[in-house]
């Protein structure tokens, strides 16, 4: 067989097994996912937040505590980055420490610090560790669904 024949056999196999590999790998998470996962799985708010509590309970219970979830990132399916990782637990560290200042009902990061990934850093809050919290939820959640 000639060498150009295998070529194009591999190209074949590759488009053939290539999308099905992609659709069977998890996808990332996005803000609406974040919103349950921190409200109803943390640990920090199920004495408040139910179990069966729908997407629309957690969303408005953590912008009610300042903990912002756009409305259009959480219906449109925006990605949770880690950026956005860093910004949530920065706001959820200041809310439950009481030192949270909040801006038409948001909690805003403190003076003096450029960055809610700084503010993690310097605060000791691994929001590393909570993204990857984040897409191991939605591993497990994706098993589950299967």
């Amino acid at each position: 067989m000639k060498p150009i024949y295998k070529l194009l056999i591999l190209v074949v196999m590759a488009a053939v097994f290539l999308p099905v590999q992609a659709a069977e790998e998890v996808r990332t998470p996005t803000h609406a996912d974040a919103a349950v996962v921190f409200a109803k799985y943390s640990g920090l708010f199920d004495r408040y937040v139910p179990r069966e509590a729908s997407l629309n309970d957690c969303v408005r219970f953590l912008n009610q505590h300042g903990i912002y979830f756009g409305l259009m990132e959480v219906v449109n399916g925006s990605e949770f980055t880690i950026g956005d990782c860093a910004r949530v637990m920065g706001q959820i560290e200041l809310v439950l420490t009481g030192e949270a200042e909040y801006v038409y009902g948001k909690v805003i990061l403190p003076k003096g610090i450029d960055s809610w990934e700084d503010f993690c850093i310097l605060h000791g809050v691994d929001y590393k560790k909570g993204y990857s919290a984040v897409y191991q939820a939605l591993i497990i959640q994706s098993g589950l669904n299967d």
